[in-house]
């Protein structure tokens, strides 16, 4: 056989090898839905700077569809709800507190594509100090024999790690597990998640390349307000968890105080409870889920402790009793 055309055989399949999850509800997909309780908060803050109605004619101006609000918040499934960047427009989402890397996948950006394989794509970074940031390694199997034209179908089998890859409602999901060695990063306590749109071009002059060094073959070119990837919101699946102070700073409420016959206890959780005199003697112990009424009555005046103890560690507070 010619070694050309072996070679032209060789090249061509792995330009079409699918390599990665299907779409979803298909047996492999790695896609979450919007409402699965996987997702313990959402981003509550966005910069966004929008980018070229099509970045070979810059005179066109950018983009302007949707407001940064639609990103943040939960993903409500309202196509409307979003906010474009453009070609080579990027978002910068920021959290109540930090995502970690935790088991299996950390947080999923969505889209909103209309229908499975109308891919609008975006590389996804992160950051732990809002300075540098590291970039998922992304790679495309794409052809780019022909140009994917604006409004054309792909396969979501050809890409990974691209935000983007799944239809609107479901999520493409990132493990900071695969960032776990890079410098400059604690993925312990990232804080900023970058999306930088994919220009689709096939143009090695105004493409984007992943990873590999490949152009990236996505819908272009998108001269839309509308146009680029559409973010709809970023999801955590694992967050540095509360500290016992700020749990108390949170959850805790202990009143009336100073008490005379009842002192109140409310806090978020079950743990064991003993309130001591100044002299460290123990007065009263009991546990606690969530709600707990004292009878102080038989108390002397004065200033006592009371300590909050359960698995994650201890909360004191200073009581007064005053009759």
């Amino acid at each position: 056989m010619n070694k050309i055309f072996v070679i032209g055989l060789f090249f061509t399949g792995f330009l079409n090898a699918q390599s990665f999850a299907p779409n979803p509800e298909e047996v492999g997909s790695t896609a979450i839905f919007k409402d699965s309780s996987v997702f313990i908060a959402w981003a509550t803050n966005v910069v966004v700077h929008r980018g070229y109605l099509d970045i070979e004619n810059p005179n066109l101006g950018f983009v302007s569809n949707g407001e940064t609000s639609g990103a943040i918040g939960k993903v409500e499934g309202n196509s409307f709800d979003i906010v474009s960047l453009g070609d080579s427009g990027v978002a910068i989402l920021t959290f109540d507190r930090p995502i970690e890397n935790g088991g299996g996948p950390d947080f999923a950006v969505f889209e909103n594509g209309f229908a499975n394989d109308y891919l609008e794509l975006a590389f996804v970074e992160v950051s732990s100090d809002g300075v540098n940031y590291v970039r998922f390694p992304s790679v495309s199997e794409a052809s780019i024999i022909t140009q994917i034209g604006p409004f054309e179908f792909s396969d979501c089998r050809f890409f990974n790690n691209f935000a983007g890859k799944y239809r609107q409602g479901f999520g493409t999901p990132f493990d900071l597990e695969e960032l776990k060695d890079e410098v400059n990063l604690d993925v312990m306590n990232i804080t900023h998640v970058k999306l930088v749109d994919v220009v689709g071009t096939i143009d090695p002059l105004f493409g984007s390349f992943d990873s590999q060094g490949n152009v990236v073959n996505d819908l272009y070119p998108t001269p839309f307000p509308s146009g680029g990837f559409d973010l709809d919101g970023v999801g955590v699946i694992h967050q540095v968890p509360l500290s016992i102070n700020e749990k108390k700073k949170e959850v805790i409420r202990i009143y009336p105080n100073p008490a005379q016959s009842f002192l109140n206890v409310t806090i978020n959780g079950v743990y064991e409870i003993s309130i001591l005199n100044v002299n460290g003697r123990l007065i009263y112990s009991s546990s606690i889920d969530n709600n707990l009424t004292i009878d102080v009555s038989n108390f002397e005046n004065g200033v006592y402790f009371l300590k909050l103890k359960n698995k994650d560690g201890v909360i004191n507070e200073k009581i007064n009793i005053v009759k």
